[in-house]
């Protein structure tokens, strides 16, 4: 019997320094440090979690957010079963900078799920509304969820939605049916 009932790849994407790194290393590991290195390509890690009675592997996959990283990005977002776009909370440009994002991962993937995200939220100097946020998420019909990797808010509520979301969807249920 397999250690586990689902696998899902997922991809993190944003700008450079919005806390992909942070947010994966608070779920898998549940440690913040203060400085993080960039992340130069690719890196991913895995984490099982139980989700509605199923235990669900993430593969996880962080990629860089530098343009430097821009032609060889693409080719790890191959067979993802889901999006986390990234943006930082108190970095306008990080946000304006979605639509790219999220152009970029739909090439490569698809109408896959997509969730955004805007990191953190235990800063006090946002540099957008909430208004602007929460219109620009239901027009790119994603679910939003603030977090921060430094507190651990909403970090694991962001897998466990995400989890929550890909058992939902119409694959997961064609697959049950031709296993029953």
């Amino acid at each position: 019997m397999s250690e586990f009932d689902f696998l899902f790849k997922i991809i993190i994407v944003g700008d450079g320094l919005v806390g992909k790194t942070a947010i994966l290393t608070r779920f898998i590991e549940n440690r913040f440090e203060e400085h993080y290195a960039m992340t130069r390509g690719v890196d991913f890690a895995t984490k099982i979690i139980n989700t509605k009675g199923y235990k669900v592997n993430l593969q996880v996959w962080d990629t860089g957010g530098q343009e430097i990283f821009s032609h060889i990005r693409p080719l790890f977002y191959k067979g993802a079963a889901a999006s986390i776009n990234v943006f930082d909370l108190a970095n306008r440009e990080s946000f304006e900078n979605l639509p790219k994002w999220i152009e970029e991962v739909k090439k490569k993937c698809g109408d896959i799920p997509f969730i955004l995200v805007g990191n953190k939220s235990d800063l006090s100097n946002r540099a957008m509304e909430n208004k602007e946020i929460n219109d620009f998420s239901k027009k790119m019909g994603m679910n939003y969820l603030e977090t921060s990797a430094k507190t651990g808010s909403n970090v694991y509520d962001l897998f466990t939605k995400l989890s929550e979301m890909l058992l939902n969807s119409e694959i997961i249920i064609l697959k049950r049916k031709s296993r029953d």
